[in-house]
């Protein structure tokens, strides 16, 4: 399983690069959708670096609660953050992760993936009020579902601020 989302991830990236070459007036995006709880979320793809199935998380001391502990990714660490937690909602109990293409090194806990979608498949929309919705940069509608996109930058930020603060 973790070799299919593997190769749909890379697939992804190439598919985009592609289309780049061949169109530069329209540029295409493609989305990871997956699913923590009853929520369906989304995030770009190109912020993924890699999907992980059932990684052993070591618990962390003083840190923020929704930080579950650290996984070993290829020898380095990366901080596990419960995606429902960090909104300050029930924990998640399962053991799949996204690995982030950030800075910060962070993997979030979710349920499932659900699938790829492109911007020739979902409806954008850009969220004017981010007061309520810090964690987000928009959201995308597939048929009748509608997804907030993560904003990466804004999570790594969340984490980063609240680890100096402990």
């Amino acid at each position: 399983m973790d070799e299919i989302l593997y190769s749909e991830i890379q697939g992804s990236h190439e598919t985009q690069d592609h289309q780049d070459n061949q169109s530069e007036s329209k540029v295409l995006k493609t989305w990871l959708v997956f699913k923590v709880q009853d929520g369906t979320y989304a995030v770009e793809s190109s912020n993924v670096r890699e999907v992980l199935r059932n990684n052993e998380v070591f618990q962390m001391p003083f840190t923020p609660s929704y930080i579950k502990g650290v996984l070993n990714f290829y020898g380095k660490p990366y901080a596990v953050v419960d995606f429902m937690m960090i909104q300050n909602m029930q924990k998640t109990t399962t053991q799949l992760f996204l690995v982030l293409n950030d800075s910060a090194d962070i993997a979030l806990q979710i349920d499932d993936i659900v699938d790829f979608y492109t911007s020739e498949d979902v409806e954008e929309q850009q969220i004017l009020d981010k007061s309520d919705t810090e964690l987000f940069s928009q959201t995308i509608t597939i048929g009748n579902v509608i997804a907030p996109v993560l904003d990466v930058q804004s999570i790594s930020n969340k984490v980063n601020a609240e680890i100096e603060n402990d």
